[in-house]
């Protein structure tokens, strides 16, 4: 079988068809599965990179020593020198401008091979200031080949993309790629910018900064590992969680010590609902690295679902002891001590978050509600007197509260009840006015007029019950949401 075969596809010299082939054929070749399988198409993929790409430097070597003879044949017309004029031997035997042309050209072809020689180094290529040096050629300031210097490399770093955030935006502050690729000032295939563009947007914006740096000195297939890892979260971001977890999986079987990995696995099996799953994958993220809170936030939230409130508790208290004021921290810190019965203590979590972050999460003003409902209910609890308990509950005045009830309609789900509110009431108002009535005496002549002869049209009754009800419910939203505030408008 050949190489070609092996990949899957015909002779090609298409990096990305090249590299799509090998993408497919890896899900079919698990290293773990089929160990033989998966060296066998990892040398096929490596051996007609580099030939094809040997092929193409050769073309470009060609084609320069094509302009060097046409250049080379130039006739150079000759002059007959009298006595009166001085000979001066020529600097060179051509005009100045024979040679020139292809010399930037040259230059171009220098600087892919560069970016080919430190990508090639896996530890050069995530050290930002080799990526520095690269970048700083003169070739790179050619006003007249700046846009073809920036779609070469960009074609390069299309084909060798797997590289650390840090170096991606490095390269966006140098090349613009963004906008040059978004407005469409380019050269370059359509559908292939596009698919760049999408490609390029995400790793510039929410994907995660994978911890390249990680890997450094650990004898491995980079390439591979670093492909599946990539792969396990484009998926994800994608919403194919099977893909995302096969691809990790195989990450996994490659390098069993990335946090990364183990944070994706952790995360995918959270989403789906599987947390016992999940605990082993965040709890080997946390050994692996002590400093990464946003996964030790994610274990305490996984231990919480699954009722394991002290583990919980634990882990959040060392969180909000290293960052007091992290409000996400301490919300869930108080919910686990709100399980644990802990009621002083999770009441002044949440008094302390309700400080920091006023117009917050709702559903603290909610917590705090039902353990001031308990206290009024029950003060033995909190080793105080119902005198106590209510000169401590009320002692907002009456202006402190009307202010904090204003501040608190800001609030997504009262402004969209809001919205709906006067959009129900003003349709209903136009309909009501094509037969010259106000609102309320039309929506109830049309509601309980229905089963008589008087009824209005059928789509008048329709819309008149659908806007009716919207109305409703946002009325309803609204007290809930009102109620809720007065309810919390306690210390």
């Amino acid at each position: 079988m050949t190489q070609w075969e092996i990949l899957g596809i015909k002779p090609t010299d298409d990096l990305s068809v090249i590299k799509k082939a090998y993408s497919r054929q890896l899900k079919n070749h698990h290293p773990e599965d089929d160990p033989e399988g998966y060296q066998n198409l990892r040398e096929a993929y490596d051996s007609i990179t580099k030939m094809v790409k040997q092929q193409k430097r050769a073309e470009k070597e060609a084609a320069f020593a094509t302009m060097d003879e046409v250049e080379m044949e130039v006739d150079i017309p000759e002059e007959t020198i009298t006595e009166d004029e001085e000979y001066v031997p020529a600097s060179s035997p051509f005009p100045d401008h024979i040679g020139s042309h292809h010399q930037p050209l040259s230059d171009i072809a220098l600087l892919l091979d560069q970016a080919e020689a430190l990508y090639g180094d896996f530890e050069a290529r995530l050290d930002e200031g080799r990526w520095m040096d690269l970048l700083d050629q003169d070739v790179l300031w050619n006003m007249e080949l700046q846009q073809r210097v920036s779609e070469e490399m960009l074609l390069f770093i299309w084909h060798h993309c797997l590289l650390p955030k840090r170096i991606w935006i490095l390269l966006e502050n140098q090349f613009g790629w963004h906008q040059m690729l978004k407005d469409g000032n380019h050269s370059l295939d359509e559908e292939d910018a596009e698919q760049f563009y999408r490609f390029y947007d995400r790793r510039l914006g929410y994907f995660p900064a994978l911890r390249y740096d990680w890997t450094i000195g650990e004898d491995m297939d980079h390439e591979a590992f670093f492909h599946a890892l990539e792969s396990a979260y484009d998926e994800w971001f994608r919403g194919n969680f099977e893909a995302s977890e096969a691809y990790a999986k195989t990450a996994l079987s490659l390098f069993e010590r990335h946090p990364d990995v183990h944070k994706l696995l952790g995360e995918l099996h959270l989403q789906q609902g599987r947390v016992k799953h999940a605990l082993p994958h965040l709890v080997e993220v946390t050994k692996l690295d002590p400093d990464d809170l946003d996964t030790q936030l994610s274990t305490a939230r996984a231990l919480y679902d699954d009722g394991a409130y002290e583990e919980s508790a634990a882990v959040l208290a060392y969180l909000t002891e290293l960052e007091p004021e992290n409000t996400d921290f301490l919300s869930l810190y108080g919910k686990v001590l709100f399980k644990q019965k802990k009621l002083v203590e999770a009441r002044r979590v949440f008094k302390k978050v309700k400080h920091i972050d006023p117009l917050g999460d709702s559903e603290v003003l909610v917590y705090l509600a039902n353990i001031h409902r308990i206290m009024r209910e029950d003060p033995g609890k909190f080793n105080a007197s119902m005198k106590d308990i209510k000169a401590e509950l009320y002692m907002y005045s009456p202006g402190k509260k009307f202010k904090v009830f204003l501040w608190n309609q800001f609030r997504w789900k009262l402004i969209f009840s809001y919205i709906f509110l006067f959009v129900s009431w003003h349709q209903l108002g136009n309909m009501a006015e094509e037969i010259h009535v106000n609102r309320v005496a039309f929506t109830l002549v049309t509601i309980f007029s229905m089963g008589s002869d008087y009824r209005q049209p059928t789509s008048t009754i329709i819309w008149t019950l659908i806007w009716t009800a919207i109305l409703l419910l946002a009325l309803i939203q609204i007290f809930k949401q009102w109620n809720r505030i007065r309810r919390s408008l306690v210390a």
